[in-house]
């Protein structure tokens, strides 16, 4: 029932196509369209293409404006970790804090990118310059950063730079015992 109730539409769509169709304006300007004739209207074909004989001819085209000059890319004369050191040892900890330097500042649409043993540091916040890497445990680390542009373009990059974080042994002198409890 549902599919001949769809054809009916159709065959219906297909035969208003096919029929007359006038045109005409009211007392108040107001245009009508109509498939019956009313004193005044004019038949319009609806099933042609209207083209006026400009558009038959070359496509228009949008007229050229001179492209405004992009900026520059900022050059950066320094994009390095200034903290930690080459080679520092922290020892006894879980968190060290990186500071990049960078001249100039981080321009607009650029943004800072960290890396941590090679891969990206996703913790590290667009825009800062300094931040503290938490988690850490013993063992070296390689750490650098560069600066790139929104198209993901690096505009500087910076020297890789290794530290190390060192824990005490369990069975180091300078390791103070945990007490036990005893139980009674």
């Amino acid at each position: 029932m549902r599919k001949l109730a769809v054809i009916l539409s159709m065959l219906t769509a297909v035969s208003a196509l096919a029929a007359e169709t006038w045109r005409w304006r009211d007392a108040e300007g107001v245009i009508h369209y109509s498939d019956r004739p009313t004193p005044g209207a004019e038949r319009i074909d609806v099933n042609v293409s209207q083209r006026s004989s400009s558009e038959d001819a070359a496509p228009a085209t949008a007229p050229q404006r001179p492209r405004a000059a992009e900026p520059a890319p900022v050059r950066y004369t320094r994009c390095e970790m200034l903290r930690p050191a080459n080679d520092e040892v922290f020892n006894s900890v879980t968190a060290v804090t990186a500071t990049v330097a960078l001249e100039p500042g981080l321009q607009e649409g650029a943004r800072l990118q960290v890396y941590l043993n090679g891969a990206a540091y996703g913790a590290w916040p667009p825009g800062v310059q300094t931040y503290t890497l938490e988690n850490l445990v013993r063992g070296s680390y390689t750490i650098s950063a560069r600066v790139v542009d929104a198209n993901g373009t690096a505009l500087c990059t910076g020297p890789s730079i290794n530290f190390h974080i060192r824990q005490p042994s369990l069975l180091s002198p300078a390791r103070k015992p945990v007490p036990v409890p005893h139980g009674g």
